[in-house]
C-alpha cells in the first residue's frame, strides 16, 4: 500500500518548477510530487483540472496560494519568502535605483516591511487584495516615477505592461523545502484527525443512543439514526431547538409512532459556532398514547397549552395567581382541590412554565384512563415517570383510579418520586368536602394545598370574565362582538354553574358561534342556559331519590350497588369492600365490568 503524501505544486513561474522537483528528490520516500506551471487564475485553473489526482496538498507561493486557499476544498501550503529570499531581492534592486516600489499581497508585502525597518532601507510598498487591483496600482506606481518594482511572477507581466522595471521576489530551494515539511506535517495531523474522527464515529455508531447533531442555521450536520420515521423525530427536535437552554442540559419525553423517546439535549461551541446536540434513548412503549393515561409535554408544548388556554388570563381574578408562584418556586408536592371545571390541569401548568423544571418534561397522569399495562408501566418499567427524576409529573383523577389509589400513594413513596421530581395532584372537591383518601395524600406526602375558588363563589367577577372571553376570542374568530347585553349578563350571574369555568368556556364558545350581532342577545342567553339546565349534569347517587330498579338479574343489581358503593368511596377498593363484606378481588371485578 502506498502511503506516500500526494502532493500538487504550483509553480508561478518556471524557475520555481525547477527548483521544487529538485527539492523534492530529497522527499521521494515520503512524497508523491506533481508540480504545474501557472501563476494566479491559471494556477487555480490547472489545480481544478487535475482533482482526479486524489491530492492530499497543494504547494504554492504567493497570490496563487492565497489565491488557491478560496478556490479549492484541498489545503494549501504556501512556499514562504526567507529572510535570505528577500534581502537577495533588495541588493539587486539597490544595484538598480534607490527608489523602490513593493506591490504584492500581504503575505509578501509585510515580511519586506519587517526586514526593511531592520536594515533601515526606505521602502513604497503598495499591498493589494485581489488580482483585480494590480492594474491600476502599477499604473499609479508609474505616475509616481518609481522605476523599479519590486514584486512577484503573477504581478511581472502587469507591471511590464505600464513600463516597469521588475525584481523578481523569487524562492530558494530553503524555503521550498520548508513548504515540503510543513506539508508533510499538515497532512500527517489531518490523517491522525481523520482516524480519530471515524473511530469516535464507529463509537457513536455502536452506542444504544442515537445522536443528532444541528449547526446555528438549525441544518443536521450528523446523524445516527436508522430507524423509520426517523425525519418526523428530527422535525419535531428541530421544533425545540430554541428551547435548549445554552448553559445546561435539557431533556425531552415524547411519545412517537409507539415508541419512547428520553431525549437529551444541550449546546454545544466550538470556535465561536454554537452546536445543538441530541442524545436520544429509544424505547418500546407498552401502551396507546391518549389511551393509556399518559401524556408527554415538552416546555414548548406545555407552554402553547397554557398560554393558549382561558385559565390563563383569569387566575387574578380567581385571587390565587401568587399561590400558583409560590408553589412553582419550590419542589415540595403540591395537592390542588376544586370543583369539576375549575382548571385544576391549568394550574398545574401554570406551576410548571413558572419553575425552573421548565427545560424538563411536563408529564400528565389521568389516573380514570390507566389500564394494566399502564399501570404495570408505572410501577416497574425502567422508563416511567416514577423512575425518572427531575420532571414535573401531575396526577389527575386519583378518586376516579381502577385500583386502590393507597397503593399508587405507596409506590410513590417507596420510588421516592416526590423528592426526585416535582409531583402535583389534584382532587375533586364537592360542597367542599375533602375525601379521606385525598387528606392521606395530602398528609403523607407532606404536600402544599391549594383550593381553587368554583365560579358561584365569584358571580360578581362574571361581567368581567365575559369581556375576558369576548377579547380572547378575537385572537381565533372574525366575529366583531363587542359584549353582552345587560339583561343576559344578569341570567349569566345568576346560573348556578354545576361545571364552572369549564361550562362557562363551552357556553360562551357557543353563543360566540350564534351571535351576528356586535351584542350578545339575552334571548339566546337564555336560550342556551335552559338547555344546560335539561343537561343531567351529575349521575344519581345511592342516597338519591331515585327508585332501585329490582327488574334485573341478581347479579346486575349486585353490580350496580357495588359501584355506587365504590363511588362513595371515592374509588377505594380496600374500602368498599370492607363496607359490603366481600372480597376486594369480588370488587375489582365488578368495576371491571
Amino acid at each position: 500500500m502506498n502511503n506516500k503524501i500526494r502532493v500538487l505544486g504550483i509553480a508561478p513561474y518556471a524557475g520555481m518548477k525547477t527548483l521544487m522537483l529538485k527539492v523534492a528528490e530529497d522527499f521521494k520516500g515520503e512524497l508523491d510530487i506533481e508540480v504545474l506551471d501557472g501563476d494566479l487564475q491559471e494556477g487555480v485553473l490547472a489545480a481544478r483540472n487535475n482533482f482526479h489526482g486524489d491530492f492530499d496538498v497543494i504547494v504554492s507561493r504567493g497570490g496563487t496560494a492565497r489565491m488557491l486557499r478560496t478556490q479549492v476544498p484541498v489545503p494549501v501550503v504556501e512556499i514562504e519568502l526567507t529572510d535570505y529570499d528577500i534581502l537577495r531581492a533588495l541588493r539587486l534592486a539597490d544595484n538598480i535605483s534607490s527608489d523602490i516600489a513593493v506591490v504584492g499581497f500581504s503575505n509578501i508585502t509585510e515580511p519586506i516591511q519587517s526586514i526593511s525597518k531592520l536594515i533601515k532601507k526606505k521602502l513604497q510598498v503598495f499591498t493589494i487584495d485581489s488580482a483585480g487591483q494590480l492594474d491600476q496600482t502599477m499604473s499609479h506606481v508609474h505616475e509616481q516615477g518609481y522605476e523599479i518594482v519590486l514584486c512577484d511572477a503573477a504581478s511581472a507581466a502587469t507591471a511590464k505592461r505600464h513600463g516597469l522595471n521588475c525584481v523578481l521576489l523569487t524562492s530558494g530551494q530553503n524555503g521550498i523545502r520548508k513548504a515540503f515539511t510543513n506539508a508533510i506535517d499538515l497532512v500527517d495531523s489531518m490523517r491522525v484527525l481523520k482516524s480519530e474522527n471515524a473511530f469516535l464515529r464507529q463509537i457513536i455508531d455502536r452506542q444504544a443512543n442515537d445522536t443528532v447533531i444541528f449547526d446555528e442555521n438549525d441544518n443536521i450536520i450528523f446523524s445516527n439514526m436508522t430507524f423509520d420515521k426517523r425525519e418526523e423525530l428530527q422535525n419535531i427536535l428541530k421544533k425545540e431547538i430554541p428551547n435548549v437552554p445554552a448553559n445546561k442540559s435539557s431533556r425531552i419525553i415524547k411519545y412517537l409512532n409507539r415508541n419512547l423517546y428520553h431525549i437529551k439535549a444541550l449546546k454545544l461551541d466550538s470556535d465561536g459556532h454554537l452546536y445543538t446536540v441530541f442524545y436520544i434513548e429509544r424505547s418500546r412503549a407498552p401502551f396507546l398514547s391518549g389511551q393509556s393515561g399518559l401524556k408527554y409535554y415538552t416546555q414548548s408544548e406545555a407552554h402553547e397549552a397554557f398560554y393558549n388556554s382561558f385559565f390563563v388570563n383569569i387566575s387574578d381574578i380567581l385571587g390565587n395567581a401568587e399561590d400558583l408562584e409560590r408553589a412553582s418556586k419550590f419542589k415540595r408536592p403540591v395537592m390542588i382541590f376544586g370543583e369539576e371545571g375549575t382548571g385544576k390541569e391549568s394550574a398545574a401548568n401554570m406551576i410548571y412554565n413558572k419553575s425552573s423544571n421548565g427545560n424538563h418534561p411536563f408529564i400528565v397522569i389521568t389516573c380514570e384512563l390507566l389500564n394494566d399495562k399502564s399501570i404495570d408501566f408505572l410501577q416497574s418499567n425502567h422508563h416511567s415517570p416514577f423512575a425518572d427524576s427531575g420532571n414535573t409529573i401531575y396526577i389527575s383523577g386519583l378518586s376516579h383510579i381502577k385500583y386502590d389509589p393507597l397503593e399508587l400513594l405507596s409506590v410513590i413513596m417507596d420510588m421516592e418520586v416526590c423528592s426526585r421530581n416535582h409531583v402535583i395532584l389534584s382532587f375533586p372537591v364537592e360542597g367542599g368536602a375533602v375525601s379521606k383518601v385525598a387528606e392521606t395524600f395530602t398528609n403523607k406526602l407532606g404536600c402544599t394545598v391549594l383550593t381553587l375558588s368554583s365560579l358561584n363563589s365569584i358571580r360578581n367577577q362574571i361581567p368581567k370574565l365575559i369581556n375576558l372571553y369576548l377579547s380572547q376570542s378575537m385572537q381565533f374568530s372574525d366575529a366583531e362582538i363587542l359584549g353582552m347585553e345587560t339583561e343576559g349578563i344578569g341570567m349569566m350571574q345568576e346560573f348556578s354553574w354545576p361545571h364552572n369555568y369549564a361550562q362557562f368556556r363551552r357556553i360562551m364558545e357557543e353563543l360566540v358561534s350564534i351571535t351576528d350581532q356586535p351584542l350578545i342577545r339575552a334571548q339566546d342567553v337564555e336560550k342556551v342556559l335552559a338547555r344546560e339546565k335539561l343537561t343531567p349534569t351529575t349521575a344519581p347517587g345511592i342516597n338519591g331519590p331515585e327508585v332501585f330498579d329490582m327488574n334485573r338479574t341478581l347479579d346486575e343489581m349486585n353490580a350496580e350497588i357495588v359501584l355506587r358503593v365504590l363511588k362513595e368511596c371515592d374509588g377505594n377498593q380496600t374500602l368498599a369492600s370492607k363496607r359490603l363484606g366481600i372480597s376486594r378481588t369480588t370488587v375489582w371485578r365488578y368495576a371491571k365490568t
